[in-house]
C-alpha cells in the first residue's frame, strides 16, 4: 500500500510534465504556423517585384546577421563545430537554404500563395517517408491515420480552391514548389540529430551561413537586375519580413520544436499553414473563405490532433 501511495504523485508528475511539454509544443508550432502563413502573402510581394536570386541573397544577409547577433549575445561558440562537422552543415546549408529557397521563391513567382501553402502541406508526408527511410521513426496506425486524414482535407482545399485567376506559369511555380518541399523535408529528417547535440540556435546559425555561404555566389548574379527605384515599399516589407520572421525566428521555432519530437510530428503539425494563410488572407485581402474550405480545414486539424495525441 505504501508503495503504491507513493508511485501516485510520480504519475501524475510525468502525466503533468508531457501534458505541458505538449501544450508547449502547440504553441511553438501555432507561432509558427502564423509566421509561415504571412510568408506566403507577404512573401509572394517580394518574390513579384525582386529577382530571384537577389531576393535570396538579401533575405539570408539579413537573417545571417541576425543569427550572428544572437550568437554573439549569447556567447555560443560555432566555429569550432563547423570545423568539426563541416560536411554535415554544408548538406544541411545546402538543402535548408540554397535549393530550397532557389525553388521556393522562384515558384512563389510563378504561383499563387495559396498553391505554396498547399503543397507545403504535403511535407509531413516526404518527412516521414525519409525519417522511415533512415530509421529515425516507425510510424504507428494512429499517426498514419493522422497523416491520411490532413491529407485528405488538402486534398478537399485544393479542389476547393478559389485563389483568382491562375498566372500564366502557374504550373511550373508548382512544380518548383514541390521541389522545394522535397527539399525542406531532407532538411528537416537530417537536421534531427544536428539539433539534439549542438542545441537548436547553434544548428539553425550554422545551416544558415553555411547555405548562405553557398548561395552568395548564385545570389550576386540576380544584383545587376535589381532596379531598387521600381521596387515597390511593400515588397520591401516582404524582403523583411523573410529575413527576420521566416527565416530567424520561424527558423528557430521549428529547431527548438526538433529538438523535443519527431520530424514527422513536427512537420504534420505545419499542416495547419494552409488554413492560417486562408484565414489572413480573408482578414488582410478579404479573400473568401468557402464552405468547401471550411470542410477541408476540418480534416487537416482533425489529422493534426489525431497525430499529437
Amino acid at each position: 500500500m505504501p508503495n503504491s501511495m507513493a508511485a501516485a504523485p510520480a504519475t501524475c508528475g510525468h502525466a503533468g510534465g508531457m501534458g505541458h511539454r505538449n501544450l508547449r509544443f502547440a504553441a511553438v508550432m501555432g507561432l509558427h504556423t502564423f509566421i509561415s502563413a504571412g510568408t506566403y502573402l507577404l512573401g509572394k510581394t517580394a518574390a513579384d517585384a525582386i529577382p530571384t536570386l537577389a531576393l535570396g541573397l538579401l533575405r539570408f544577409l539579413i537573417a545571417g546577421a541576425g543569427f550572428l547577433i544572437l550568437a554573439r549575445l549569447r556567447h555560443l561558440e560555432l566555429w569550432a563545430v563547423a570545423r568539426t562537422e563541416w560536411r554535415t552543415y554544408l548538406w544541411a546549408g545546402f538543402l535548408g537554404v540554397t535549393l530550397n529557397q532557389l525553388a521556393f521563391l522562384g515558384g512563389l513567382s510563378f504561383t499563387l500563395p495559396s498553391h505554396a501553402a498547399l503543397l507545403y502541406a504535403l511535407t509531413p508526408t516526404v518527412v516521414l517517408l525519409l525519417a522511415w527511410a533512415r530509421g529515425q521513426e516507425r510510424p504507428g496506425p494512429r499517426k498514419l491515420g493522422g497523416l491520411a486524414l490532413a491529407f485528405s482535407g488538402v486534398l478537399v482545399l485544393f479542389s476547393g480552391k478559389a485563389g483568382g485567376v491562375l498566372p500564366p506559369r502557374w504550373l511550373l511555380g508548382d512544380l518548383l514548389v514541390l521541389v522545394a518541399v522535397i527539399a525542406w523535408a531532407g532538411y528537416t529528417v537530417m537536421s534531427r540529430p544536428l539539433v539534439q547535440k549542438h542545441g537548436a540556435q547553434r544548428a539553425t546559425t550554422l545551416s544558415i551561413l553555411f547555405g548562405l555561404a553557398m548561395f552568395a555566389p548564385l545570389g550576386a548574379l540576380g544584383l545587376p537586375k535589381l532596379a531598387v527605384a521600381t521596387v515597390p515599399p511593400m515588397a520591401w516589407v516582404g524582403l523583411v519580413y523573410l529575413g527576420l520572421m521566416t527565416s530567424v525566428v520561424s527558423y528557430l521555432l521549428w529547431f527548438h520544436a526538433l529538438s523535443t519530437k519527431e520530424p514527422s510530428r513536427v512537420a504534420i503539425a505545419t499542416n495547419g499553414q494552409p488554413v492560417a494563410t486562408a484565414i489572413l488572407a480573408w482578414i488582410f485581402y478579404g479573400q473568401a473563405i468557402t464552405p468547401v474550405f471550411a470542410v477541408g480545414a476540418v480534416l487537416v486539424l482533425g489529422g493534426v490532433l489525431l497525430t499529437q495525441l
